[in-house]
């Protein structure tokens, strides 16, 4: 009997280590390094670039710029070393690109990035190392923000995921690779898990009421969720599982999508007609129409928003959000709603790099991941702050 179950095991091992093979082998049938073909380094965006993004026939996706009628691949924003506040000449490249794709509010983002998580701008080229330690000074920076709320979360995720890390640390000590798949396969399963339980914290913050230090562990919910998800991509990239690699990645990009719109909406609230009120700055109402194109899809929403707002432009309650109240009633200095879009953009920008994340894996030849990140990592060396990479084939067909 004992002869039979060992039998039986060291079986399902044979046939796991085949279709393990058999699914590298089925994903080394391409050939080209970079689907932009030839690439080059550039401090600033190119004039076709530019003129692309100010007529509409080109978008920015994160760390991706693409045509907005096929969603092809043109050029990749690159940060290359620690961009932060007075960063200065380093940040007017994406500055630069933000505000030619009608997004200026980047700005106010890159400010933001001392007390709120921001994302890379593109997650490819991190190593497994730079990974996991990303997640381990974040979950000790989310430690202060849990101090100041009073609801339960799912603490015991902590412990399953630093210990996910350490297992992740460790395997790639294995020499043999098909013992290799299945512990990081083992990995994969407990970063799974604390994900989910990552999305069940998010589910109680959207329940929760719109305070600050809500919105700081929404946001920083939403950074960790997504840490995890460009982890579990690279383990799988590091055992040759393309495929699985892509596909783990687009249901984190379709979660996370679901949590920020829900978020955004959350915080903009119900009652928007304040936003067209003459104390309003222009550029506050720039800025959540801006957060209206996102939420509905699509750029000319002004008739839209117009006709669910104007039933409440006759409406006292509809602008209370902007006095004091009582007899002396005046404009509040520093109204609510200028952080509601200040964390909302956020939210979005956030969601925007995992997208462009995903983007950049689909479009690749997987094959030769290893090839390209080494390719890049020669390319960007000496250069700081934000670059563009660009193919040869864009250019020729932008100046054509």
């Amino acid at each position: 009997m004992k002869r039979s179950i060992t039998s039986l095991l060291l079986a399902l091992v044979a046939v796991t280590c085949v279709a393990a093979q058999a699914q590298r082998d089925s994903e080394n049938d391409c050939a080209p390094v970079s689907d932009l073909g030839e690439i080059a380094v550039h401090a600033e965006a190119p004039e076709f670039i530019e003129t692309g993004l100010v007529d509409g026939s080109m978008e920015r996706l994160g760390g991706v710029i693409r045509y907005s009628d096929n969603g092809k691949s043109i050029a990749r924003l690159r940060q290359v070393g620690q961009v932060g506040q007075g960063a200065g000449a380093a940040s007017s490249l994406l500055e630069r690109v933000a505000v030619l794709s009608g997004q200026g509010h980047l700005a106010l983002v890159r400010l933001l990035a001392s007390v709120t998580p921001i994302l890379n701008i593109s997650m490819a080229g991190y190593s497994i190392v730079e990974l996991i330690e990303g997640i381990r000074a974040h979950e000790a920076e989310m430690e202060r923000i849990y101090d100041r709320v009073s609801e339960e979360f799912q603490r015991d995720r902590r412990v399953e995921l630093l210990a996910a890390l350490d297992n992740a640390e460790n395997t790639f000590l294995v020499e043999n690779e098909d013992y290799r798949w299945a512990a990081v396969a083992e990995v994969n399963g407990a970063l799974t898990r604390a994900r989910k339980q990552l999305e069940e914290d998010l589910r109680i913050l959207l329940n929760a009421e719109t305070k600050l230090e809500h919105m700081e562990l929404a946001a920083s919910t939403q950074v960790l969720s997504m840490r995890v998800c460009a982890l579990g991509t690279r383990l799988r990239l590091e055992i040759s599982a393309g495929r699985a690699a892509v596909h783990w990645l687009a249901e984190c990009v379709q979660d996370n999508r679901s949590f920020a719109k829900r978020f955004v909406r959350k915080w903009l609230g119900t009652n928007r007609a304040f936003f067209f009120h003459e104390s309003v700055d222009n550029e506050y109402l720039e800025r959540y129409l801006d957060l209206e194109r996102w939420l509905r899809e699509k750029r000319d929403v002004l008739l839209a928003v117009l006709h669910d707002a104007r039933r409440r432009f006759w409406n006292d309650d509809a602008i209370s959000l902007l006095y004091t109240g009582g007899l002396n009633s005046k404009l509040i200095e520093d109204p609510d709603y200028v952080r509601m879009l200040n964390f909302s953009e956020v939210m979005v920008e956030n969601y925007q790099r995992l997208a462009g994340y995903e983007q950049e894996l689909a479009s690749q030849c997987l094959a030769n991941y290893a090839e390209r990140e080494a390719m890049e990592s020669a390319l960007l060396e000496g250069h700081d702050g934000y670059v563009m990479l660009v193919g040869a084939m864009s250019a020729d067909a932008g100046e054509g």
